[in-house]
């Protein structure tokens, strides 16, 4: 494996500057902002950032920016065949808008809280995109609501209310590579209960003709020998494996003949 010119799209506390300065395959790094020792790329349109990509001999793109997630900047990596780390737009909607999330988890049968149109028990869940919060009461419901629609009429349309479930709260990293999908092992669940998990978000993205290549983190609760997905995130995920080597195994589709024990978590 040949070493790799690597840019990081993001800022000074990018998660994943330690992890790509340490990687015995990195050849020259360069970032969108200052930090030592690194070349800065100013851009100010993805298309002109693919273009010094292309000139620089870029290898791989990690994208550690919210904002530019969300705008499309994989989306335009991807069309100007620029290797990319990261969710295209589309696949945002996981984390941006809890009905697409809720709709996909429901269609391929991911385990999520049962949603309430009026309130049946307390506590309960009053939530929104972007909101969260826990009721005793309906008039904390009311008042929740009311927050919420005074913060933004289009977001409380999303407002839904959603059973409150006691259990251990877990954040479970899955890698995606078009092709394959391997869910991080988690020191605190069996992989028996990881791989049911990873079967269901794994036959998600595959029936759905996902196009991405990267990360996604799922947040969930353990109760009562069930599993439930209360949300995603883009996290940038923390590998003890060359990360370099593991994006390189995505890239070229090679993520099932890694040994997932390589993958264990600090």
């Amino acid at each position: 494996m040949n070493a790799y010119n690597v840019i990081i799209i993001g800022d000074k506390n990018a998660k994943s500057l330690p992890l790509i300065t340490k990687s015995k395959y990195l050849n020259k790094l360069y970032t969108n902002f200052e930090y030592p020792n690194t070349a800065e790329i100013k851009f100010n349109t993805f298309k002109e950032l693919a273009t010094k990509c292309k000139a620089l001999k870029i290898d791989l793109v990690i994208v550690e920016n919210e904002k530019l997630i969300l705008q499309g900047i994989v989306d335009v990596m991807k069309k100007n065949f620029i290797n990319c780390i990261g969710l295209t737009a589309f696949w945002t909607n996981l984390i941006l808008s809890k009905k697409f999330a809720f709709e996909m988890t429901s269609k391929y049968q991911i385990n999520t809280p049962e949603r309430f149109l009026y309130p049946k028990e307390f506590p309960l869940f009053v939530k929104a995109d972007g909101f969260s919060k826990i009721a005793h009461s309906m008039d904390e419901v009311i008042k929740y609501k009311q927050e919420i629609f005074n913060y933004s009429p289009i977001i409380a349309k999303s407002i839904f209310l959603e059973k409150f479930i006691e259990g251990d709260k877990y954040i479970l990293t899955s890698l995606y590579d078009g092709r394959t999908l391997v869910t991080l092992p988690n020191d605190d669940l069996s992989m028996e209960t990881i791989n049911e998990y990873n079967n269901k978000l794994f036959k998600m993205f595959k029936s759905e003709n996902a196009n991405f290549i990267g990360h996604i983190n799922s947040s969930v609760i353990f109760s009562n020998n069930q599993l439930y997905n209360i949300g995603f995130n883009f996290d940038f995920p923390k590998l003890n494996a060359d990360i370099i080597f593991v994006f390189n195994s995505m890239i070229y589709q090679k993520l099932d003949e890694l040994d997932i024990l390589i993958f264990k978590k600090f």
